[in-house]
């Protein structure tokens, strides 16, 4: 493992993040119009940390370089209902929950905003978003991955 102290000022002085130089990959993010339909969302195998982001970027946790997850389209193994109730939606997915098997969360992206709702094991697979304006709704189950289906 390289001195963190050697490196620093080298990443200070190329103008990039240290983990960026330590990768080895130069990361350039294009998303000048700020289109938030372009997010990327990451899991940490180890600590189940959730990330965001709005465009292309270089993602750690628990010292494991992450890759952006992949949307699959929604199935008959995960279907993802939503319902109109009050100003909001109900979302519900008809999934087991056990603490091997769960969706881990519930998340909207529009063009101008990202709700994400933590879910834990033993609980239920539902929560109650404000969907205007049109997106996505995604889901990340821990055993098949992400999720998606536009609304």
């Amino acid at each position: 493992m390289p001195d963190i102290a050697l490196i620093e000022p080298l990443s200070k002085a190329l103008g990039v993040s240290v983990i960026e130089l330590m990768s080895g990959e130069y990361i350039t993010n294009n998303n000048i119009s700020s289109n938030i339909l372009r997010s990327k969302f990451y899991v940490c195998p180890v600590c189940g940390n959730i990330i965001h982001s709005n465009g292309e970027a270089l993602i750690s946790c628990c010292g494991i370089t992450l890759p952006p997850l992949e949307a699959e389209d929604a199935d008959s193994c995960h279907p993802i209902e939503i319902q109109p109730v009050e100003d909001e939606h109900y979302i519900s997915i008809s999934h087991e929950m056990t603490k091997e098997h769960y969706i881990s969360f519930i998340a909207f992206v529009s063009t101008d905003k990202c709700s994400i709702i933590k879910l834990y094991p033993e609980s239920n697979a539902q929560a109650r978003l404000n969907l205007r304006g049109g997106g996505y709704v995604y889901i990340y189950c821990n055993k098949h991955g992400l999720i998606k289906k536009k609304v």
